[in-house]
C-alpha cells in the first residue's frame, strides 16, 4: 500500500499508528500498547515508510516517538501518572466503561485514553494538583475551574500541530467530564463551549470515501469471486473489514421464510452489537462463494489456512484492496484508497437515498398541510414499512453501482 507520508504531521502519524499500526499488530497476536513493534515486523506489514517518515521529517526515533504514545513504557498501574486515588479510579472506570459497557474496541479506546493521559498530566503540572474531580462538586467552583481548564487547553494550542488534533483532544477530555456530570460525580462541564474561548473552528475531518465511480472500478477490475464478495462486503453491505473478515457461514440467512437474505451478527460479534445487516446486492455471488468453499475452510466466507483465527485478517485485506485499486486505477485524494473508504460509501450512499425518499414524499405532505415529507414517513407508516421503503430506495442505489450480482466471475 501507498502512503503519502511527507504530508503527514506527528498528529496525522499518532492517529496512523492507532488506526493502522495496532489493528495489524492486534491480528499478529501483539499488543499495541505493551509491545513496541519490531523494525522488521514494521517493514514485513509495509510499514517501513513510516519509520522513515519520523526520522526525515520529524527527527525522531521510533522510541522516541513510541514514548509520546507512553507505548511500551508503563504498566497499566502506573498508567496515568498522577497521585490523586479517587482521580485515577475514576479514569479508570472510564475506560473500562467506554470498552466494556459501550463496547468501543480496543483501537478507539487506546488514543482516547492517551490523550486524556496528556490532559491529567498537564493539569497537575500546570496547577500542582491531580484531584480533577474536587472542584466540579460545587456550582460555585465553576468560573475558577474553568480557568484552570482553559490553562490546559493554553498549553495544548501551543503543543498540538492542527486545528483537528485539538479538537479531538477537546472532545475526547468533554465526554469525560460529560461522563462525570451523567455519573452525578459533578454538576457542570468545564469544557462546555471551550472552543469559543480559543477562536476555533470547528474543522471538517478527513473522513473520505469512495465515490460510486470509485466502486464500479474496483467491481469491474475484479479477477476472482473472492474480490468481487470483498468489494460487495464493504460498499455493498456496509461491513467493517474486521467484520468482513470474520464473517462465517452460519451467520449467512440467505433463505428467510420473509423479507430479504441478511448477516445474522451474534454477541461480541459487532461494534454496534447484535442485529442484522441485509443483504440487498450480492447475492447471487455470495451463494456461488458459499458453494465453492471447502470442508477445509472452518465455515469462515474467507478462510486462511495461516492465520490462526482460521480467517484472512484486516492486514491482508487491506492489502488485497489496494493491489485491486491500482489494478483499477483508482485514487481517493491522490493516495490509494483503504477498506474502510468503502463502508464510508455504503453511508454516503444510504444517505443520499433516504433523501431521496423523502423527496418522493413532498406532494403528500403538501396535501396535509406540512411543508416537511419527513413527516409522512415519520407519522404515517409504521417502522416495517419506513424500513422497506429504506431499503427499496438503498437496493435501487447499490444495483445501479454493483449490479445485482449475477456475474459468472
Amino acid at each position: 500500500m501507498t502512503y503519502r507520508w511527507t504530508t503527514r504531521d506527528l498528529d496525522d502519524l499518532e492517529r496512523f499508528y492507532w488506526t493502522e499500526v495496532a489493528p495489524a499488530m492486534e491480528a499478529d497476536d501483539r499488543d499495541p500498547e505493551r509491545d513496541r513493534p519490531p523494525y522488521a515486523w514494521m517493514v514485513e506489514h509495509g510499514f517501513s515508510g513510516f519509520i522513515k517518515a519520523l526520522r526525515r521529517d520529524h527527527g525522531l526515533t521510533p522510541g522516541e516517538f513510541y514514548d509520546r504514545l507512553d507505548v511500551g513504557r508503563e504498566g497499566d498501574e502506573d498508567y496515568w501518572g498522577i497521585d490523586h486515588d479517587p482521580t485515577r479510579r475514576t479514569l479508570d472506570g472510564y475506560v473500562d466503561e467506554l470498552r466494556d459497557r459501550r463496547g468501543h474496541p480496543r483501537t478507539t479506546v487506546l488514543p482516547i485514553r492517551s490523550r486524556l493521559k496528556k490532559y491529567v498530566r498537564l493539569y497537575a503540572d500546570v496547577h500542582g494538583t491531580s484531584n480533577l474531580l474536587g472542584a466540579l462538586l460545587e456550582e460555585r467552583d465553576r468560573p475558577d475551574e474553568i480557568d484552570r481548564a482553559l490553562a490546559v487547553f493554553d498549553v495544548l494550542h501551543e503543543v498540538l500541530g492542527t486545528t483537528a488534533s485539538k479538537f479531538k483532544y477537546l472532545e475526547d477530555v468533554r465526554r469525560f467530564y460529560d461522563y462525570l456530570v451523567d455519573a452525578g460525580r459533578a454538576v457542570y462541564n468545564p469544557l462546555e463551549r471551550m472552543e469559543n474561548r480559543f477562536g476555533w473552528d470547528r474543522p471538517e475531518w478527513d473522513n473520505p470515501a469512495l465515490s460510486a465511480d470509485d466502486v464500479r472500478a474496483l467491481y469491474g477490475a475484479c479477477e476472482t469471486l473472492e474480490e468481487r464478495l470483498l468489494v460487495v462486503g464493504l460498499a455493498g453491505w456496509g461491513l467493517r473489514p474486521s467484520e468482513l473478515c470474520a464473517l462465517r457461514v452460519d451467520q449467512l440467512v440467505l433463505d428467510p421464510s420473509e423479507g430479504r437474505p441478511y448477516i445474522a451478527f451474534g454477541d461480541g460479534e459487532r461494534k454496534n452489537g447484535p442485529g442484522t445487516v441485509a443483504l440487498l446486492v450480492g447475492v447471487g455471488e455470495l451463494r456461488r462463494r458459499v458453494a465453492s468453499l471447502d470442508e477445509g475452510a472452518r465455515g469462515y466466507l474467507f478462510p486462511s489456512a495461516t492465520a490462526a483465527g482460521g480467517h484472512v485478517v484486516t492486514d491482508t485485506v487491506r492489502g488485497r484492496f489496494a493491489a485491486l485499486a491500482e489494478r483499477a486505477d483508482v485514487t481517493v485524494a491522490g493516495e490509494t484508497p483503504t477498506p474502510k473508504m468503502g463502508r464510508r460509501f455504503w453511508y454516503s450512499l444510504y444517505g443520499d437515498a433516504v433523501r431521496r425518499l423523502v423527496d418522493r414524499y413532498a406532494p403528500i405532505a403538501a396535501d396535509q398541510g406540512s411543508s416537511d415529507p419527513g413527516v409522512v414517513l415519520d407519522n404515517y407508516l409504521s417502522e416495517a414499512e419506513r424500513r422497506k421503503h429504506r431499503r427499496d430506495a438503498m437496493q435501487d442505489a447499490l444495483t445501479g453501482v454493483l449490479g445485482d450480482g449475477r456475474s459468472a466471475v
